[in-house]
């Protein structure tokens, strides 16, 4: 993605190589990112639209006039659909009535904000804004996703980060975020049970053993 931009032409092998990030320490692929600044709003709506607004890829993130380009990997892709079909499980079995709403997109034009979270949902009834969103993140950099979703005053942040689950709450006041180690939207979700099942590389095994692990807890 990186090469072809800055060339305008398919890139070479070698360039493209030299462009592509390192693997993670378990030989997986990370993601791409390329960050566009003093990008106006204007310009990146006009991007999303020529790009398609059902494209598979890339993503985009807006802050600021900053714009963070995005392609994932098959571990990304793997991890959102774990977790995805785990809190399905959740929900179904446990949870509040929710209204999933995927990776949507969310604006705000006066907030200058926009995002494509991996994951998101509603929690009791649809809302103009989700309640929840989750973001992979097998590597670091980009636009601050937290202050994204914080002009959208989203409750609840989660990021799979370096093989664990980081779950940032939106303060009383709306400022900022506080980590914790629990959900405060979801308190009886068991964080431990979930981080083992994402780390089953089986689809068919992580999905027994979170439905297992759903039934010994209750």
């Amino acid at each position: 993605m990186v090469a072809s931009l800055l060339t305008g032409q398919p890139p070479s092998r070698e360039l493209a190589d030299l462009l592509r990030p390192e693997p993670l320490p378990d030989g997986t692929d990370p993601e791409e990112r390329l960050i566009l600044c003093g990008l106006s709003w204007r310009r990146y709506l006009d991007l999303d639209k020529a790009l398609g607004d059902d494209r598979p890829g890339p993503r985009f993130y807006y802050l600021d006039g900053d714009l963070e380009i995005m392609t994932t990997s098959n571990e990304h892709e793997r991890i959102k659909k774990w977790i995805g079909d785990f809190m399905a499980d959740y929900f179904f079995e446990a949870g509040p009535e929710v209204m999933p709403r995927g990776q949507a997109t969310m604006r705000l034009a006066l907030k200058q904000a926009g995002a494509e979270p991996d994951e998101s949902w509603c929690l009791g009834e649809e809302k103009e804004f989700p309640d929840l969103v989750l973001e992979i993140a097998l590597t670091s950099g980009g636009v601050s996703k937290l202050e994204v979703y914080r002009r959208f005053q989203v409750p609840e942040v989660w990021f799979w980060r370096q093989n664990a689950l980081e779950i940032f709450s939106l303060r009383q006041d709306g400022s900022s975020y506080e980590r914790l180690s629990h959900s405060r939207l979801l308190p009886q979700l068991d964080v431990a049970l979930l981080e083992r099942c994402v780390r089953i590389a089986s689809w068919r095994e992580a999905r027994r053993a979170f439905r297992a692990g759903l039934v010994a807890g209750r």
